[in-house]
């Protein structure tokens, strides 16, 4: 969804999209002195899409006797699972948060914990999801799956659907300037929201010991477009 924030850009200058605007909610004043009428006007569009991104979060974990040896099995776990993610195309691996901790048990001698967390994002999501299997086979547990849009692909999204925002304000604008025995004339003014980026779709798959079988679901990209159109006499 877009949080609209807006951003206002003088159009006296192009009075030719005088009769492109249009929206879903609006709000006539009275005629000014010269017979014109300023009507605020809101336009909204939005699309739906597949997401084209995957992550998935696995975390290494290892215990001992001694921090060191759970930090050394640890390292050298994550250091491995890495080195195997990387080999595949297509794939980003970042590495996140680490760990360490002791863990006390009753009349029992203390342990450590050690732990990292890795993130895997690819487009292509048959692939990563085979890489998680078999580093979940390796040992690594999974904590989660998310599809989201990539930058680019939102981008793409967006601008579609500022197109239908516009498309909506030129409809809205003309059909109420009917209704009022008016016409449009010209734009005073215009805003348009920032897009927000859209949250990911997580599913939890956590522990499971082969690839897991998952369908994204669509997201939807949405704009918003906020203007004061200027109707005179037919």
């Amino acid at each position: 969804m877009i949080h609209s924030k807006p951003l206002y850009i003088a159009v006296g200058s192009i009075a030719l999209l005088g009769s492109v605007i249009g929206g879903t909610s609006h709000a006539a004043a009275p005629a000014e002195p010269d017979g014109t009428t300023r009507l605020s006007v809101t336009g909204s569009g939005s699309v739906d899409a597949a997401p084209d991104r995957v992550t998935a979060t696995l975390l290494v974990q290892n215990e001992a006797a001694k921090a060191v040896d759970a930090q050394a099995k640890t390292n050298d776990a994550a250091h491995n699972a890495v080195a195997k993610a990387e080999k595949i195309s297509g794939v980003t691996v970042l590495t996140d948060s680490y760990d360490v901790s002791e863990n006390r048990k009753d009349n029992k001698p203390s342990s450590w914990t050690a732990r990292q967390t890795i993130q895997i994002r690819a487009k292509d999501a048959s692939a990563l999801l085979d890489l998680v299997g078999k580093l979940q086979a390796s040992g690594l547990l999974l904590e989660g799956v998310s599809w989201s849009l990539s930058p680019e692909h939102q981008k793409e999204l967006y601008r579609q659907a500022e197109k239908k925002a516009v498309d909506d304000l030129r409809s809205r604008s003309s059909e109420i300037a009917d209704d009022l025995g008016l016409k449009v004339s010209s734009i005073a003014s215009i805003s348009v929201g920032e897009p927000l980026t859209v949250r990911p779709v997580a599913f939890m798959a956590r522990a499971a010991m082969a690839a897991p079988t998952m369908r994204s679901e669509d997201q939807t990209v949405s704009a918003t477009i906020r203007a004061t159109v200027i109707l005179k006499p037919q």
